[in-house]
């Protein structure tokens, strides 16, 4: 009896999943950094915010792109749609 089950998905590699997991805490804490500076905008103004917003949302972007090479699958549903809204403004460095 084979004690390994067959998968059609390849598997990531230790170093391409120690990535996927430190991508992962990454995007968890641009969401928390988001949510403050929207928060910050909605109080001081998006003028006054210094594009806080805007800067997270490029770096969180970013990192649910790498994420997806990583996985070979598409971004989620919510995250093609941020990328549509800022599709003018998140320009790469």
């Amino acid at each position: 009896m084979p004690t390994a089950l067959p998968t059609s998905e390849p598997r990531l590699s230790p170093r391409e999943t120690a990535r996927f997991l430190w991508l992962c805490l990454r995007v968890r804490y641009l969401r928390r950094r988001m949510e403050r500076a929207s928060l910050r905008a909605a109080r001081v103004g998006f003028e006054r915010a210094g594009g806080r917003f805007v800067h997270f949302a490029r770096l969180w972007l970013d990192c649910h792109e790498e994420a997806a090479a990583l996985l070979r699958c598409e971004e989620p549903p919510d995250v093609a749609e941020v990328r549509k809204m800022f599709e003018g403004t998140l320009r790469k460095r």
